[in-house]
């Protein structure tokens, strides 16, 4: 299985809730740490949950007065990773005793800034263990344990990748003035039942002491050769020069990370704005289309205003003209005053209202049948002869409409 596919089933046997932006976290860090591996373990966390949680536990290197020293570390995550911050803790053999400091506990627990300030995705597991390394190379978190069984001194560890973690290499000694080196043990799984290993009692917090392995008083086998040191770390000096490059290269890292946060950020309120813009210039074409539109129906309804006001003006003078005041309108023929333009359309006027009296006639004896005031006889000798005036009006209108050449 490779490492991809087994980070993929580890944070998915852990339950993580957000498994691809956890995986490309955890696969960013483990391309610079090498030395890494994923797993699942049973751990309490802080809450007091014991679950089955993702650990990527082995080495990172660090310079350490010179010397590079491989610190064995396990790193925890929480199943809403990365937007929580890890719980780190340093993992030391048998071998090897922890020195407590502000940033590691005596039960190994690492505290940091960065854990406390942790914000994905300006913080990440490879810039997390990237200050666990800056830290640990100021004070070293392990020391190897007095041992009367060498004198030699320490010795660099290689930097080659093993299957499994394991820690071949030395460590710097409790005593400054004898540094003590220890033999090189095989690998040894750590325990489910703690988050990390304890060296012994006396060192310990209540947790079950680690096994202890079966160290043979013979000469121990040749570690790898370490890759060929600079000469500032051959003298077994860290230059003033190096020290700064590795801090400008992590400020330019850190530096190139968040211009990209803020690039992104601009980019993404970039385009938002711009979908908004065109969202407002798109809505303004259309209140300048119905105000147009609005303006034609004003300019229009101002035309009907002023007809109906000529129509007005016209309708009062004519009632003036034709009632007067000697009250000569109190006589006067309602159907002489509406009078046709022309005798073709009066003709067709006249015949239309007698063809509607027709109607009403006959509506009138319908009613006049259902209460009985006439006999049947009566009712269809009076429809009969009404029906036939009806006739001649609606004969003559149609001649007279055709006449004037309106629709018939």
């Amino acid at each position: 299985m490779n490492q991809n596919r087994k980070v993929q089933h580890c944070l998915e046997k852990s339950n993580a809730k957000y498994v691809d932006s956890a995986k490309s976290d955890i696969l960013g860090a483990l391309a610079e740490f090498k030395d890494l591996l994923p797993d699942t373990e049973n751990f309490t966390f802080p809450d007091g949950k014991r679950k089955l949680a993702f650990r990527l536990h082995g080495t990172i290197p660090v310079f350490y007065k010179g010397v590079r020293y491989n610190i064995p570390i396990s790193v925890y995550l929480w199943d809403t990773h990365p937007y929580y911050a890890p719980i780190c803790y340093v993992s030391p053999t048998p071998t090897m005793v922890i020195r407590e400091s502000e940033h590691v506990t005596k039960q190994g627990r690492v505290f940091l800034p960065y854990l406390s300030e942790w914000r994905f995705p300006g913080y990440d597991l490879n810039g997390l263990l990237q200050v666990m390394a800056m830290v640990f190379q100021e004070k070293c978190p392990v020391f190897a344990k007095n041992s009367s069984s060498s004198s030699s001194t320490p010795t660099p560890s290689s930097t080659t990748s093993q299957p499994t973690p394991s820690y071949p290499a030395p460590y710097p000694s409790a005593s400054p003035s004898l540094p003590t080196p220890y033999p090189t043990t095989p690998a040894m799984p750590y325990p489910n039942q703690t988050p990390y290993p304890t060296t012994n009692n006396q060192f310990g917090s209540g947790y079950p002491p680690y096994p202890q392995p079966s160290i043979s008083t013979r000469t121990p086998p040749p570690v790898p050769a370490p890759p060929k040191p600079s000469p500032a770390i051959s003298a077994g000096t860290l230059q003033p020069e190096h020290i700064r490059a590795s801090i400008l290269s992590a400020l330019e890292d850190k530096l190139k990370m968040r211009l990209r946060e803020k690039i992104g950020t601009s980019h993404a309120e970039i385009t938002s704005i711009r979908e908004t813009q065109s969202e407002l210039q798109a809505g303004q074409r259309n209140l300048r289309r119905m105000i147009d539109e609005l303006e034609k129906q004003q300019k229009l309804l101002e035309s009907y205003i002023f007809a109906h006001q000529d129509k007005k003006d016209e309708l009062s003078r004519t009632l003036a003209e034709c009632g007067g005041d000697n009250g000569e309108n109190k006589t006067m023929d309602i159907d002489a005053a509406i009078d046709a333009a022309t005798p073709l359309h009066r003709q067709i006027l006249t015949n239309y209202a007698q063809d509607l009296a027709c109607d009403d006639v006959i509506y009138a004896l319908g009613q006049a049948l259902r209460e009985k005031k006439i006999s049947v006889q009566d009712y269809l000798r009076c429809v009969r002869d009404v029906s036939r005036k009806q006739f001649i009006y609606r004969a003559t209108m149609q001649k007279c409409r055709k006449a004037a050449g309106l629709p018939i």
